[in-house]
This record gives C-alpha cells, structure tokens and sequence, in this order.
C-alpha cells in the first residue's frame, strides 16, 4: 500500500516543478492545489506513480498552467479526480499546442465549487481522439462563427446552427500551416469529415461555385477566389469550444456574449481566431 506521506510528497515536489518561483510547495498554493483543489491531495494519496509521471512531463504541466490561467484560482473549487486524471494523462502523449488549449480548458472548466461535475471526462476523451487538424480546423469554424456572431441574440442557438458559414481555402490553408496544395486540401477535408462524424459540424461541402450548384448553395455567389469549404455547426461543437476556453459551465449561446474573452491562453497565433467566413445566407443572391 502506498505511504499518503510519500505520495503527497510526490505531489508537491511536482507542485515545486510547476511553480519553481514559489517559496512553498503547499498544495494550497501550488497550481497543483489551485486548479485541482483537494483531489490533489486524493491524487497524491491513490495515484502516487502517476502524479510522479505527470510531474515529471512538461505536457502535463503546461496543461496545468494554461488551466490555471483560465481559472479563477482566488476563489474556492476543486476538480473531480476522475477529469483531472483523464486530461493530465491525455497530455502526456502530445506535444501540439490545440491538444494543450483544448485539454486545459476542460480542466478548467471541471474546477466547481463542490468539485463535482465530472462532464469533462466525456471531453476530454473527445480531445484525445481528435487529430491536431482536426482540433485547429474547429478552432477556426467556431472562432469563425464567434466572430459573426458576437453580440447577437443567441437564445434559440439552433436557428444560429443552421446558417452555413463559407470559408475560402484561399484563406484557410495558411492559416492551418499545411501550404496551398492537393495534400493540404486532403488534410483539411479529412479533418472536416472527422468533425461532423464527431457531432461537431454538420451539412459538410466543398468545391467550386460551378460544382455546388445543388440547395441552398447555388442560390448565392460565393465569394470569388477557388474553391470554398462549407459547413453547419452543431449544439456539440459550440459546446467544445466553449470547454476549450474554459466556460464548459456556461450554455452554447455563450458564444455571442460580449463580455467573455476568447483569446488563447497558449501559443496559438491569434490569426487562428480571425480567418475570413461568411454565413452563406448573407451573401449576394444570384440573379434568376
């Protein structure tokens, strides 16, 4: 049986790796203690070898640090130790900064209270599945919608999720750092396939305006440039995205609230946030 001492010991050493500028390696004051809460201590107690591999990863600790910043750590509250186990294990095995964003944010958004909410296993488990690309390409469809969105009346969000937003590969590609070429149009419609048999977008196309001439896409003039990617969004999606910053707590319409900030907390380039979309039922209608 594990000595409580021992493993405690291992969790606040790893307490110290995490915030080495601190005088004390108390759990109370440590990233450790502060986003986690008392299953810190339950961790340490139950779960010594893992606590000492998570110390020991630099994953895991710029998860923890990335959750740290999107919480409010002056205030109570605690994770359950089933969500904090499920994401500092699913960050050990990557090193992508989305993977990262993501996964402290659910972290984040598991710290309650009561320290019991136990939603963020489901998402973390999503995150862990996903690909990169597939994470950055939901990053930019739900920034997208964000940012036509924002300040909007967004109470009956499935009105909102039925609009089709148009996003130009032209400016798309770039922006996912895979070149403009046939193998990074691949990656991107793998990825997009990957969101909607996840539940996070659906109504997927894309092509030219000469090939999407079926409803509602060829009633309106796409943007001129090649060819465009076209989705819907899901409930599910927003709610991913909102986990990802840390407001798993708030409702989907959450996502046109003015006085929420959707800034990365990491080393995402913010350009991630701003790629140009439309919704398709706003554009020019074609004549006839």
């Amino acid at each position: 049986m594990t000595d409580p001492v021992t493993a405690l010991s291992a969790v606040a050493s790893a307490a110290k790796a995490i915030d080495p500028d601190s005088k004390s390696v108390d759990l109370g004051v440590s990233l450790w203690g502060k986003v986690l809460g008392p299953p810190a201590e339950a961790l340490g107690r139950h779960f010594e070898r893992r606590v000492e591999r998570w110390s020991e990863s630099n994953q895991a600790k710029h998860v923890l640090k990335l959750a740290a910043a999107k919480s409010d750590t002056s205030r109570p509250g605690s994770v359950p130790p089933r969500v904090a186990a499920a994401v500092l294990d699913a960050a050990e095995y990557s090193d992508n900064e989305f993977v990262a964003e993501y996964l402290s944010g659910v972290l984040a958004s598991a710290r309650t209270t009561d320290g019991t909410d136990d939603r963020g296993v489901s998402w973390s488990a999503l995150v862990d599945r996903l690909s990169s690309d597939a994470l950055k390409l939901h990053y930019v469809i739900f920034s997208t919608m964000r940012h036509l969105m924002e300040g909007a009346d967004a109470d009956v969000i499935s009105t909102w999720c039925k609009k089709h937003i148009v996003i130009r590969y032209l400016d798309l590609l770039p922006m996912m750092g895979l070149g403009i070429n046939y193998e990074a149009i691949r990656r991107v419609l793998d990825a997009a396939y990957t969101l909607q048999r996840e539940g996070m977008i659906d109504a997927l196309t894309h092509g030219s305006e000469d090939h999407l001439t079926g409803l509602p896409w060829g009633l309106y003039q796409l943007p001129a440039g090649g060819d465009v990617l076209i989705v819907s969004t899901t409930v599910p999606g927003i709610q991913l995205y909102l986990q990802g910053h840390g407001y798993g707590g708030a409702w989907a319409s959450a996502i046109a609230d003015t006085d929420r900030t959707f800034d990365a907390a990491g080393k995402v380039d913010p350009a991630l946030s701003k790629v140009a979309g439309h919704w398709l039922e706003e554009l020019p209608r074609k004549a006839g």
